[in-house]
């Protein structure tokens, strides 16, 4: 009896030991141990071929899928894809997915990746560059010859654009004037494809500017404050106005663009209230000793970095020229 019991001791003795000396598995970054191959615990992958591209709607997802297979093929041989013949086309079809995934965390991941890896190169090519794209079957893009008499504002009157915007797409200074009969210009058919479109969220402080329907640029943004917040709808744009004056909402106060109690900066954007309730809203740039980005401070509007508002008033026409459409989420 004695013997069984010392023999029960030695095989708990043994369990035990092997229990405290046996490897365990690593901790993941998060402090938790893997749990091998249970679905309920995986973590979410995001990206491109990963889960959410895969679970986009089937509209989404084609247009998704041909953007990719296009951009593959483009970049074979050492290609650049944003600046070849394809880019209009890709810019359309990632356009159109990033304009259906909004506002869905579950596509964050995708979101982000499209921008950073694809929609900014190509924004980058298409608007801020000379890069053209005469074989365009998008017919986003043509190439004009430049007629005797003409001038860049004239010039870019007839396709809904700004003659800054024309400039920048000919590598030349936004307010450039020179102009040689025959010049082969690059230029964008805005007001056929129902102009310029701007998506504004402000949960995460970002402003999507589109021209023609194809994304360009991604600004971050600041807008109301608690006390004065800026309203959620659907809106366009009113007026256009280089070296705005300002009146202080509070005070009723004018100052000129020259006063530097003006706080707008250098360029005024006015929102239409119709669809926002509120009049007197819109982008604008800061004059201040600090912008404050990504925050809730303004009286309502919009605000941007000066330089940043500087360059999205230089891609957006007046709206007598050519419509913007405005769309501010939370």
């Amino acid at each position: 009896m004695r013997a069984i019991f010392i023999l029960i001791v030695l095989a708990l003795a043994g369990f035990f030991a092997w229990k405290w000396f046996a490897p365990q598995p690593a901790a993941d970054a998060a402090g938790t141990t893997p749990t091998g191959s249970d679905p309920a615990v995986t973590p979410p992958t995001t990206g491109f071929g990963t889960t959410p591209a895969q679970a986009l709607p089937a509209e989404l997802k084609a247009a998704y899928d041909q953007a990719e297979g296009v951009w593959a093929e483009a970049a074979k041989n050492g290609g650049n894809p944003p600046t070849s013949p394809k880019a209009p086309l890709l810019a359309k079809l990632y356009s159109t997915v990033l304009r259906g995934i909004y506002n869905q965390d579950a596509y964050k991941g995708l979101e982000l990746k499209m921008i950073s890896e694809r929609l900014t190169p190509l924004g980058d090519a298409l608007f801020f560059s000379k890069a053209r794209y005469v074989d365009d079957e998008t017919g986003l893009f043509l190439v004009h010859q430049v007629a005797s008499g003409e001038s860049p504002d004239a010039i870019s009157k007839k396709y809904g654009m700004p003659h800054e915007l024309l400039n920048r797409m000919r590598g030349r200074d936004p307010g450039d004037s020179r102009l040689s009969q025959g010049d082969a210009l690059k230029v964008v058919n805005v007001r056929e494809q129902g102009g310029n479109f701007l998506h504004i969220d402000k949960g995460d402080f970002y402003l999507d500017c589109y021209i023609a329907g194809l994304f360009a640029r991604r600004y971050v943004i600041s807008h109301g404050a608690n006390e004065t917040p800026t309203p959620s709808g659907t809106t366009r744009l009113i007026d256009r106005v280089l070296n705005p004056d300002w009146t202080d909402p509070k005070t009723k106060e004018v100052f000129r663009a020259d006063d530097p109690r003006n706080i707008l900066g250098k360029v005024w954007m006015k929102f239409s209230p119709d669809g926002l309730g509120q009049d007197g809203l819109g982008i604008h740039g800061y004059t201040g000793p600090n912008p404050q980005m990504q925050a809730k401070v303004s009286n309502g509007c919009v605000r941007l970095d000066t330089p940043q508002a500087q360059e999205l008033y230089q891609l957006l026409a007046h709206p007598d020229r050519c419509p913007t459409a405005v769309v501010i989420v939370d």
